[in-house]
């Protein structure tokens, strides 16, 4: 059998990726820390664009680059926001007045553009609220960690649950939602989280501030009572080039 001279060859994305890796470590684009465009990088390789993209996206495996929206691919300098799924949604961090986002940032820069309105839920909010032809509260919050938008999320919340509570206004209070709900006797005892990986679009990549190439993580979180009723639905969109999820289950 003759053997085809094309096997074990490195792939030209690879070594393009190992080249710009080289260049980056050389401090080669330190100084504006962005690196040439995916056009003059084909010239200067003389590679199919395609080729070009998949020798960065190697780079964005390695946490070396990020692509920012409308501006270009730049030296990361974000460092990943490690969210723990389990120990941010547990008793003690809510419970004792602290928000669960402080628990992903660890004392990091933080801001929210917060809107609290009553609307009519989507049907699949309604359908797993138990709230067909009833309205709901929303709050819809856009977060941000050291200037960057990192999340929005929407959480829709029954109304008779709700209604009287600081969970209808701006401010929530110490230990949000999770607390004021506790208050009025239906804390949450268990959570339920689906997630899903797929690329924005377009309105979601202008919010976020990311290209239309960079995935984003849908994470849809339904918190329930000790009844077992569902009291929250919580659809979370995050910028994947700005996350780490984590699972610490006990053991």
């Amino acid at each position: 059998m003759v053997k085809d001279p094309a096997q074990g060859k490195t792939p030209r994305y690879v070594v393009i990726a190992d080249e710009l890796r080289a260049r980056i470590e050389a401090g080669e684009f330190s100084e504006t820390g962005k690196l040439p465009s995916e056009r003059m990088l084909t010239e200067e390789y003389e590679a199919a664009r395609n080729t070009i993209r998949d020798a960065l996206q190697l780079l964005r495996v390695d946490d070396l680059i990020e692509s920012r929206g409308g501006s270009g691919v730049y030296l990361r300098a974000f460092r990943r926001i490690q969210r723990d799924a389990v120990e941010r949604l547990s008793r003690e961090q809510w419970g004792a007045g602290r928000a669960i986002w402080d628990k992903d940032l660890q004392g990091r820069d933080r801001s929210e553009d917060v809107k609290v309105f009553e609307a009519d839920p989507p049907e699949h909010v309604a359908r797993t609220l138990g709230v067909r032809g009833k309205k709901v509260w929303c709050r819809d919050k856009l977060y941000r960690s050291e200037g960057r938008v990192v999340m929005h999320s929407l959480a829709w919340y029954p109304a008779d649950l709700v209604e009287g509570t600081a969970i209808t206004e701006q401010n929530t209070g110490p230990g949000g939602t999770y607390a004021r709900l506790d208050e009025v006797g239906h804390g949450p005892a268990r959570f339920s989280e689906g997630i899903e990986v797929r690329l924005p679009l377009s309105a979601e990549s202008k919010t976020l501030g990311i290209t239309m190439s960079t995935p984003i993580i849908l994470i849809v979180r339904t918190a329930y009572d000790s009844e077992d009723r569902p009291v929250e639905v919580n659809e979370m969109k995050l910028d994947s080039d700005s996350y780490r999820l984590i699972y610490n289950f006990p053991s």
